[in-house]
């Protein structure tokens, strides 16, 4: 567009000139309009010239914009009047933003996909190792009948303990990438609690812990029975392996105006503050606790599970004294 205006305005000169050149004019007239025609000359060439930087600049500014964007950042772009050039520029703001987005969400996901291999990985290291050992010593023709039930018991837990491993990977997994549909409809809570209990009542009872459950019979709430029993199950499978023999837990489930808070309490040995937040982490299991079987994943599914019905969990402790989590579950049913 530049050189057409540069060419159309030297052109018009050169045209003006000749005709003045042979027109039949006075000298003066012809000085005149031959001055006429230069400074439309030079006035073409100022224009194109100004053209051809604007359009420079502006193409140097959409390069870097999409330079910018190649390399996941986000350009900065000023408002400006409604002019073409603002309006591409909201364009290339929208698209940064789409751009970024998605930049930064396969990012994640990439990092997620990393982490969660490499807890796998870590996380069937040791019964995998067990597993080698306790087979090689098997092999020995030399070895007792006494040794080798031994040996094949500690297989055997080895390998509950993968197959456990391996079962809440695969909930975890469906939970996290929504493969899971949770049907929320009207249910007794009650029913739902005592689901959990009766899961964990064994281990309590070779402990001599004392369970109590106070809920109304009558209490309904919208909530997916099933998952809800599992999230339930794994805090009051936490109750029971960190609540010393003897200990007692206590299940209450109480309606408020917007949510139904369902808390289970522990006397067992308590969390420290600073661990709050990270007990819900994947496999995270705090210091004090190792020696305690257990894979550190319980608590996130709980999580998971209640947050996608629209809840949350609260967590309070002290050490040596017990703890007390909090479920929260919404009242109504959220509408689409």
């Amino acid at each position: 567009m530049d050189k057409i205006i540069l060419i159309t305005g030297l052109a018009v000169t050169v045209i003006f000139a000749l005709f003045v050149y042979q027109s039949e004019m006075r000298q003066q007239e012809k000085i005149v309009c031959f001055g006429v025609s230069v400074c439309l000359g030079f006035f073409s060439i100022a224009l194109w010239h100004t053209l051809r930087r604007q359009v420079l600049e502006f193409s140097d500014f959409v390069c870097r914009c999409i330079d910018t964007l190649i390399n996941g950042e986000i350009p900065q772009i000023s408002e400006e009047e409604d002019t073409l050039s603002s309006k591409i520029q909201m364009k290339l703001d929208k698209l940064s933003d789409i751009t970024h987005s998605l930049v930064t969400r396969q990012t994640n996901q990439k990092q997620e996909i990393q982490q969660m291999v490499s807890d796998i990985s870590h996380q069937l290291k040791t019964p995998i190792a067990n597993l080698t050992m306790y087979s090689s010593m098997l092999e020995n023709e030399n070895l007792d009948g006494s040794r080798r039930k031994q040996f094949l018991s500690a297989i055997s837990s080895q390998v509950e303990k993968m197959e456990f491993l391996v079962e809440a990977l695969a909930k975890m997994s469906r939970l996290e990438s929504h493969l899971i549909s949770l049907k929320i409809q009207p249910a007794r809570i009650l029913d739902t609690l005592l689901h959990g209990v009766m899961q964990i009542s064994s281990a309590a009872e070779k402990k001599r812990i004392t369970i109590e459950i106070d809920c109304d019979e009558q209490l309904m709430l919208p909530h997916d029975a099933k998952w809800t029993a599992e999230a339930l199950f794994n805090i009051m499978d936490n109750a029971v392996k960190y609540t010393p023999e003897g200990g007692k837990i206590s299940i209450t489930a109480e309606p408020w105006e917007l949510f139904t808070k369902i808390e289970i309490e522990d006397t067992g040995i308590g969390i420290s503050k600073e661990h709050y937040q990270d007990i819900f982490k994947r496999f995270y299991r705090e210091g004090k606790v190792h020696l305690i079987e257990g894979v550190g994943i319980g608590l996130y599914l709980s999580r998971e599970i209640i947050t996608q019905q629209g809840g949350y969990i609260k967590v309070k402790s002290e050490e040596k004294k017990g703890t007390a989590f909090s479920v929260f579950l919404p009242n109504q049913m959220e509408t689409s």
